[in-house]
């Protein structure tokens, strides 16, 4: 800026004033400011430019908390959505996880990293964070429906219609003693997912298998680990619904250790179609939402929070899809 304001003749501040197109420059000394600073190839510093703004063009991203990490496959083609545009806009990304919960370490966040916003993942029943973030005054967007507040802004599949979805297809293939490995059910996906798994066979006039309903968190490992007891009930069923597919692929791998043929012995349906269940063996049957696209979407809500631009709609509600490989 020195450099242009010695060849045009003028202060640092008019050159400052004129590439962020102040009104106090008249427009031939605009002109020739930013042919100059064309030829001198200059780039304003995005850093110095959000403190001049009193802001830090940082996002914040909490991902879910242990057992589950931003290593999970959605998560990372969420991240991706996120990401693309996040830098078309001059933001750069912060990731978290989930520990920070607790009051005293969003409080230490929020001091020392001064974030524009921040996008989290997975709210719980009765989420305290909804309120903290209120109180701070820091915009956010959840990735799921937080339930009980309509000033949330949010994005997500309808995961009620898409469990429904998934078992019914199930159902329509001749199955009729479906398990389920389920998510964690302090997290709202994971109940809604129980309750669309539900109400498929409820509406059927089947009765709720309570012994065929494993309870566990998200996560390949436990899903793995809640097949084996599954199998060790020795009880009858012919399909098994996972709440995602990382689970999917968990139980996968517990029936093939049993010697079981997918689908020829048991059906396997997943949740959220990640481009992964697309290469296991056999390819997963899945009920499909482009993570990557909410991820988009999520952002583009926060950005336009934070330009303070109007919303006709602060909840966005993705349909599910299914989508039918070689698992089920």
């Amino acid at each position: 800026m020195k450099d242009i304001a010695l060849e045009a003749g003028v202060s640092k501040s008019t050159v400052s004033r004129a590439l962020g197109d102040d009104p106090r420059v008249n427009e031939k000394t605009k002109k020739k400011i930013r042919a100059i600073a064309k030829k001198l190839n200059y780039q304003p510093h995005k850093a110095a430019q959000a403190l001049a703004n009193k802001n830090t063009n940082i996002i914040g991203i909490v991902f879910p908390r242990s057992p589950r990490s931003v290593a999970d496959p959605f998560f990372l083609e969420f991240l991706q959505g996120i990401g693309e545009n996040a830098s078309a806009s001059g933001y750069s990304l912060t990731l978290y996880n989930d520990d920070i919960y607790q009051e005293e370490k969003l409080n230490t966040i929020f001091n020392k990293h001064n974030l524009d916003g921040i996008i989290l993942t997975e709210p719980w029943i009765d989420d305290p964070r909804i309120i903290h973030l209120k109180r701070e005054g820091l915009p956010f967007v959840f990735l799921g429906n937080p339930m009980g507040d309509e000033d949330v802004p949010w994005v997500e599949t309808d995961n009620l219609i898409g469990a429904y979805t998934a078992v019914s297809y199930l159902l329509d293939k001749g199955h009729e003693n479906i398990a389920t490995i389920t998510g964690s059910q302090d997290l709202v996906a994971g109940r809604y997912r129980l309750q669309g798994y539900k109400d498929a066979l409820l509406e059927r006039g089947l009765e709720i298998p309570t012994e065929l309903i494993i309870n566990a968190d998200f996560t390949q490992e436990g899903a793995y680990q809640g097949t084996r007891d599954l199998l060790k009930r020795e009880i009858d069923f012919t399909a098994i619904f996972a709440a995602n597919d990382i689970m999917a692929i968990g139980v996968l791998k517990a029936l093939r250790e049993k010697g079981a043929k997918i689908p020829e012995d048991i059906a396997v349906m997943g949740y959220d179609g990640i481009q992964l269940g697309e290469y296991v063996d056999p390819p997963l049957t899945t009920i499909y939402h482009s993570a990557e696209e909410m991820g988009k979407i999520a952002m583009e809500l926060l950005l336009k929070i934070l330009h303070e631009e109007n919303i006709e709609n602060k909840h966005i509600l993705i349909p599910p899809e299914l989508l039918i490989r070689g698992s089920a």
